[in-house]
């Protein structure tokens, strides 16, 4: 065979850079299409989550008579007026769902007798770690879409954030105000100033004479805030534990970071986040909710006419 004839059967560079070009223009054309399908599971399964919290919350209702607290003696600004002196405890709401979602051993081995984490604003003693709990984590309580940030999260410091080795969540109690102006447990609190959720104290499902399709349960909030010390996180309360979408609305810009304030919610989804409602339900709102219809939502008497959009 010829020379000649050898060369004839081989490509030439040039049409070897246009083979690659044309893969590289339908790897362009391809990818989005690609992303677009792995958000899209993404997001069903951030949905699911929510749909099982939605199905525990409910399943410890059917125990209890009532939902979990949001949390119980937490170490904040307003714990001098309610605690005596050792009773800081910071369990969260999460904890008290363990048995719930499948996490009974993670349950059992709390000892609920003392404290889950060190958050202790004004000194009141009692907060202390308990190692066997720290730096799990659990999938139903992560939105898939949201990337690992920080996590698990130590604050050293001894004040309001104070915590150790502890997982973020994607799922955060609805409240109505940070702990600044929360001066009582949830018990003695107005009615009309009520959300499902307070501090050691929840609502009965009796109670929420708004109806349970029109009022907030859980909402999503994203793991990175303007400060790595904002959570909430699984293991224990700190100072940026309730979620407010009345007074932050959703996906708020904080100071132009492209990320949420404290206490605000909001997801890594595009547009929007997901909402549990009382009645098991779980819609996607978009971040452009009229804000009267968002404060409306999460109170359960406060009377409001509310009308909600197809849209919504």
């Amino acid at each position: 065979m010829s020379k000649q004839q050898m060369r004839k059967r081989g490509f030439t560079l040039i049409e070897l850079l246009v083979v690659i070009a044309i893969i590289a223009i339908l790897i362009a054309l391809l990818l989005p299409a690609v992303q677009q399908a792995r958000e899209a599971a993404r997001r069903s399964q951030c949905r699911n989550n929510l749909k099982q919290l939605g199905l525990a919350l409910m399943n410890y209702h059917e125990s209890y008579n009532v939902f979990p607290p949001s949390y119980i003696n937490g170490g904040e600004v307003r714990s001098y007026g309610y605690l005596p002196y050792g009773q800081i405890k910071n369990h969260t709401g999460y904890l008290l769902l363990l048995p719930y979602i499948d996490q009974q051993p993670m349950y059992n081995a709390i000892d609920f007798r003392f404290a889950t984490g060190q958050a202790d604003w004004r000194s009141r003693g009692g907060g202390q770690r308990q190692l066997q709990i720290e730096g799990k984590k659990l999938e139903v309580l992560r939105c898939p879409s949201d990337a690992n940030f920080d996590d698990p999260h130590s604050y050293g410091w001894q004040n309001m954030y104070t915590i150790h080795n502890s997982s973020r969540v994607s799922y955060g109690f609805v409240h109505r105000h940070h702990e600044y102006a929360i001066y009582r447990c949830y018990g003695m609190d107005y009615a009309w100033y009520k959300t499902a959720f307070g501090k050691n104290g929840a609502a009965k499902l009796s109670d929420i004479n708004d109806g349970a399709a029109q009022t907030m349960l859980l909402i999503e909030t994203p793991f990175r805030k303007w400060s790595r010390a904002y959570g909430p996180y699984l293991q224990a309360y700190t100072h940026t534990h309730n979620i407010l979408p009345r007074q932050y609305g959703i996906n708020y810009d904080y100071r132009g970071s492209g990320r949420p304030y404290a206490w605000g919610p909001g997801s890594r989804h595009n547009g929007g986040c997901h909402i549990l409602f009382g009645d098991g339900r779980v819609t996607f709102v978009n971040e452009s909710t009229d804000r009267g219809l968002t404060n409306a939502l999460t109170t359960i008497e406060g009377r409001e006419a509310v009308e909600i959009p197809n849209s919504f």
